[in-house]
Order: structure tokens, then sequence, then C-alpha cells
């Protein structure tokens, strides 16, 4: 194992590609060097990347300062995530439709599964806005590699 990574901030360039690319680097980066298991490194990459896609895409509409900044840390025991954002002000935990995970994939819009997701590998996200950021965090308990 590296040696430990307990904080890791990242800036995001709004350009979906290439923040995605640069978020998932920096969750493995995160992951390894903290010694997290394969799963966990996998569901936090996953959870980011929607959150991520879903500011970018649809946060961003007609706002002019596109900022977001991603913030991983371990505090005790605890893998503690943020996003940052300047995007519309938007609680996705509690806005975001509800999908009907029972309905055909014919029958399901599209959207909505990611914010289930998220809310499934992470059951208490927390969301807030603040001096004009949307702040999302997220929290697991660490688990290593097993």
């Amino acid at each position: 194992m590296k040696a430990a990574l307990p904080r890791l901030s990242l800036d995001l360039e709004p350009e979906l590609s290439s923040a995605l690319k640069e978020l998932a680097a920096a969750v493995a980066r995160f992951g390894e060097a903290n010694g997290l298991s394969d799963s966990q490194v996998h569901n936090l990459s996953l959870a980011l990347d929607e959150l991520a896609t879903n500011t970018i895409s649809y946060g961003f509409a007609d706002v002019d300062r596109q900022e977001l900044r991603v913030e991983l840390r371990i505090e005790d025991d605890e893998i503690v995530a943020q996003l940052h954002d300047t995007g519309i002000p938007f609680n996705p935990f509690e806005e975001a439709a509800v999908p009907d995970i029972h309905a055909t994939i014919d029958d399901r819009p599209i959207g909505g599964l990611g914010v289930f997701l998220t809310k499934t590998l992470f059951p208490n996200p927390d969301y807030e806005r603040t001096d004009g950021f949307n702040r999302i965090t997220l929290r697991a308990p660490v688990k290593g590699d097993s």
C-alpha cells in the first residue's frame, strides 16, 4: 500500500468527458493510497460520476460561474466525499423524481436511476446550499482490502 492520502481536493472543468476521466483517476488514487476495498472504490466512483454528470449536464445551464470541486477524506474511520458546485440550487435527494424500479425498461422514463443508486450505496446523503454553492456529502465506513 502506498502512503496514506487522507485528503484529496480536485477542481474539475465543466466538460463532461475530461471531468469524469479525471474524477475516476483521482478516486482510484485515493482508494489505493488508503487501502480501500475494490468494491468501495467502485461504489464511490460510481456515485461521484453520477452526481458530477448531473451537475455538468443540467446544473450549469444558464449559470455563468461554473465551478465543481470534489473533496475526499478519511475522517474517524469514514470516507467522506463532498461535491461543491455553483450550479442552480437543486437537492437531488429530495427534488429528483423517484424511479419506478419495477417498471419495464420500455415503460421507464430516462433519468432518476443514478440518484436512486447513489442513495442505495450511500444511504444518508446530505445536501445543503451555502454561499452560492450546492454541497453534497456522502459518507461510508472505511473497508480495507479483503
